[in-house]
């Protein structure tokens, strides 16, 4: 036990380096308001840190709207306007357009995220009260990073436990570029996202582990983990108690048999969910009716009326194109993206794990995973239907990956095709052909998204010239991202298998009994 327990930390530390690097090429190779909605999530965090949880401030802003305002050092952000130059007004420019003052007098600020919850704010705003510029929102970025890189960890040691040689690049390929750009910057999606990953991955070894791995420990370790991404999911963003109730719900349905009751037999286990579930959905409660996040203001300007064949047409033909290709590769404000080949090139990645995955697993994995793709997306529908007539088109994409990213790792979960492929000797070979499939991409997309910061939307694939250049350069991002994703790559390929028992049995899935353990 000594033994596997020093492999695991080995393999954790391995994992934890890889996600951070790969995180810290996105953080430091972007500029200011580089992502969705970063300007406002930058000013919220510097206003949870310095006691402003609320505020009754105002601002119009550049569009005529009035928005919530805190409090905040004028050299925070890129003055005025300059904020959103890079990609309002039209067209796109290099982030050279950027002014920066090293005034520190405080201005009111805007921020549409006012009334969002503080718990991710708390930790990620601490540099900007020492450094309320552009140094201070990289160390911020860092802090977020070094959070969603432990998460990801956890995970592939969840999956290290379960024994899955396809869990760990199951991993690797839901942390879409898209994923890593958020999580690697002042946004809470990006830790959401990568909480509903942790418990998905805890919860399926939980429910899917063979009986064999499942000693007293190793339960406690996978609970402890589910109870934290449990946690931050429902107290990071609002949709999260739904979110967990599906990511909760699909993996009750794919347990081996009689595992949801050996599991329920287990009084720690019945006390901790239900204590962390209970606790973060009073939080939610609380904060939703602390804060007046119910009440959204309507926005005439962006509102849109129109018939129920008129917004079903235009759900079909433009929103849900616009959802897959975000999840992937659509990045700062939507106007920066990769080309629709790289799109299509990872999630033909997904389609070759997931695929012979199902082909080889029983029926209900199926079923499952195409009533939870089904779900997130009528989840993304209604709130569209719901929102438009009052603030335009709400939904996307990315709101839905805590839950989606359910379809890979489920899938990635089955053991069928993984005897098959190590019954042909591909059982490392086969993820890390995967793995460096997503490497590739990975710098592609880096690449490509800082190109466009550096020269503008149109300039031809170069991330080492233009008007803008990264604070720490353009060669140390690619570096961080390549030697991140490759460490990645010797991850997926070797952690599982170093320590899969020689003795487990090459049973059917499901069919298992469960643990005395358990």
């Amino acid at each position: 036990m000594g033994t596997y327990t020093a492999r695991v930390r080995r393999w954790f530390w391995l994992s934890l380096t890889a996600f951070f690097l790969m995180g810290t090429a996105w953080a430091i190779a972007l500029p200011a308001n580089g992502t969705y909605d970063e300007k406002d999530h930058v000013a919220r965090a510097y206003a949870v840190v310095t006691g402003q949880l609320t505020t009754d401030k105002t601002i119009v802003n550049r569009r005529g709207d009035v928005t919530p305002a805190f409090l905040a050092p004028a050299s925070l952000l890129p003055s005025g306007s300059t904020v959103d130059c890079t990609w309002a007004p039209l067209p796109p420019k290099p982030a050279s357009c950027q002014q920066w003052t090293s005034d520190r007098h405080k201005i009111l600020t805007q921020s549409a995220a006012a009334t969002y919850s503080p718990i991710y704010y708390l930790p990620v705003g601490l540099p900007l009260l020492v450094a309320p510029d552009m140094t201070g929102i990289i160390l911020a970025r860092l802090i977020s990073v070094l959070l969603a890189a432990l998460l990801l960890a956890c995970s592939v040691g969840a999956a290290m436990r379960m024994g899955s040689r396809l869990l760990p690049v199951g991993i690797m390929l839901v942390c879409t570029p898209l994923v890593m750009n958020l999580a690697s910057s002042i946004n809470p999606n990006g830790l959401e996202i990568v909480s509903g990953i942790l418990v998905f991955s805890s919860l399926l070894a939980l429910v899917r582990a063979p009986d064999e791995r499942l000693d007293d420990r190793s339960v406690r370790r996978l609970l402890v983990m589910a109870c934290a991404g449990s946690l931050l999911l429902l107290t990071l963003r609002e949709l999260g108690p739904a979110l967990l109730a599906i990511d909760v719900v699909a993996c009750a349905l794919l347990a081996r048999r009689g595992r949801i009751g050996a599991l329920w037999r287990r009084r720690d286990l019945r006390w901790a969910l239900g204590v962390c579930w209970a606790v973060g959905l009073v939080f939610a409660a609380g904060w939703l009716e602390y804060s007046g996040f119910a009440n959204i203001a309507t926005n005439a300007r962006a509102a849109l009326h129109l018939s129920l064949g008129q917004e079903l047409h235009e759900i079909a033909s433009q929103r849900i194109p616009f959802f897959v290709r975000q999840i992937v590769g659509e990045f700062d404000y939507g106007e920066t993206h990769v080309p629709t080949y790289v799109i299509a090139a990872w999630y033909l990645l997904m389609a070759a794990l997931v695929v012979p995955c199902l082909r080889y697993a029983r029926l209900r994995f199926g079923a499952v995973l195409v009533a939870l793709l089904a779900v997130c997306l009528a989840m993304l529908v209604v709130l569209d239907l719901h929102f438009l007539p009052e603030i335009g088109w709400f939904s996307q994409g990315r709101y839905a990956l805590p839950s989606l990213v359910g379809v890979v790792l489920a899938a990635a979960s089955t053991n069928g095709f993984e005897r098959r492929l190590a019954g042909r000797r591909w059982a490392w070979g086969y993820p890390a052909a995967l793995g460096a499939g997503a490497t590739v991409l990975n710098v592609y997309a880096l690449s490509r998204v800082m190109t466009r910061f550096r020269a503008g939307v149109a300039a031809p694939l170069n991330p080492f010239s233009g008007s803008w250049h990264p604070q720490l350069g353009s060669v140390l991002p690619l570096l961080a991202a390549f030697a991140g994703s490759a460490l990645l790559v010797v991850v997926v390929a070797f952690a599982a298998g170093d320590h899969r028992p020689a003795e487990v049995p090459a049973t059917a899935p499901d069919q298992s009994r469960a643990s005395a353990a358990v």
